[in-house]
């Protein structure tokens, strides 16, 4: 009678305890999206550099899917209270240890080095994120991509653009950024991708970004991110430029401009590497603004004029260059109305948002598309024949890294 009475009380006692257990638990996720509620949910991961998983609209056919689940758990994670702080920590202090081993291997390096008078540098990684230090600069970069699977890949995505561009007169240019150089051995007369990727191509023209030397790279790109700076995306819209209307009088800076904010690119913000301090800068033209359609909406599409107004993030870690220039979309069109042009079609990503302004004032109406985006906006792939007819287009530029083709992400699969 007595064990029987112990394991009654004992079961009311679970039950008491699986009921509070319960309660705080339900607790937990009302307190979630009362403060979700308030605070509203995050579109991006500064951190991770990535766009964040919100919360799922329910319906009775995705949860008995499973579908909802997966999806709820996995914007929980993303749209945690302090998720953003806690990541962030945890990565510093895991870059912090290893940087700090490999900074000291670094400077013993060097010094041994310049004892016996060698001059080639070498490649160090910052943590474990495919991320570099060249020798003893604070420059972050990328290792070369392998040239012979770079061909075989060149190749295959060659065949995926050359039908769509027939009949169309079309420009190819490089970003050259670090993937397609090798600082121990760069290419003094052209770039060797530069040269593959026109043998493959059936453009018009094929040019790159001229890079001669680190310490010109070190003049293009940000110190802490892929994208090239003020200085590099110039040079690239004075070639582009140059290669499509040579006669053509370019546009000119008239200045440049620093806000007092350090940029911390991509490459920092993946390693979570803070110690570069570089100042965000851009160079200032004289520039009338243009009717600019976004997805189809009229919008501005840069936020120079906020910059200007000292409107800008100061959180570490903050993407400066889209915060600046202006961030990826499907499409973008400037309406230049300059009728005795032409009208141009841009396929780019990030890398055209520093320069697409600049390139409009050369045309009538400039049509830029991003095809990662194009397909989820527009619920299709890019037909280019199709597109330039509709749209009245008799030029075409595509503008890639060489990181984007040897991952397939432009990949024209129509």
């Amino acid at each position: 009678m007595e064990k029987h009475l112990q394991k009654v009380e004992f079961n009311k006692k679970k039950r008491i305890i699986d009921v509070i257990f319960l309660v705080l638990i339900f607790l937990i996720i009302i307190s979630f999206y009362i403060a979700l509620m308030i605070r509203g949910q995050k579109e991006e991961s500064i951190t991770e550099n990535r766009a964040l998983n919100k919360i799922p609209t329910f319906s009775f056919a995705s949860f008995f899917s499973g579908e909802y689940q997966n999806k709820l758990e996995d914007s929980l994670v993303d749209q945690m209270l302090f998720s953003e702080k806690i990541k962030k920590s945890m990565n510093q202090e895991q870059a912090e240890t290893i940087t700090g081993i490999q900074r000291a291997i670094t400077k013993k390096f060097h010094e041994e080095k310049t004892e016996q008078g060698v001059t080639n540098a070498e490649y160090f990684p910052i943590g474990n994120k495919n991320v570099y230090y060249y020798g003893n600069s604070d420059y972050m970069v990328f290792k070369c991509e392998d040239y012979e699977r770079s061909k075989i890949v060149i190749d295959k995505w060659a065949k995926t653009y050359n039908p769509h561009f027939k009949g169309l007169d079309t420009y190819f240019y490089l970003v050259n950024t670090s993937k397609s150089i090798d600082f121990n051995n760069i290419d003094k007369d052209e770039n060797k991708f530069v040269t593959y990727i026109r043998s493959a191509l059936n453009f018009k023209k094929v040019q790159g970004l001229k890079i001669n030397s680190f310490e010109q790279y070190k003049d293009y790109f940000y110190e802490t991110d892929h994208h090239w700076n003020y200085k590099g995306s110039y040079q690239g819209y004075r070639d582009i430029i140059q290669m499509i209307y040579p006669e053509d009088k370019l546009i000119e800076p008239i200045g440049t401009k620093t806000y007092d904010v350090y940029y911390y690119g991509s490459n920092a913000r993946t390693t979570s590497v803070y110690n570069n301090k570089e100042k965000f800068t851009v160079y200032k033209y004289d520039i009338e603004d243009c009717p600019t359609k976004i997805d189809g909406e009229y919008a501005r599409y840069d936020n120079e004029d906020l910059y200007d107004r000292g409107e800008y993030s100061k959180e570490e870690g903050y993407n400066h260059y889209g915060g600046y220039y202006g961030e990826d979309y499907a499409e973008v069109i400037y309406e230049r109305n300059q009728p005795e042009k032409e009208n141009l079609l841009i396929i780019a990503p990030s890398y055209s948002n520093a320069n697409n302004k600049l390139i409009s004032t050369h045309f009538n109406n400039t049509y830029v598309i991003d095809l990662r985006h194009y397909i989820n906006t527009y619920g299709k792939n890019l037909d280019v024949d199709e597109y330039c007819k509709k749209n009245h287009i008799t030029k075409v530029l595509v503008m890639l890294g060489l990181d984007l083709i040897n991952t397939g992400i432009f990949n024209l699969d129509i």
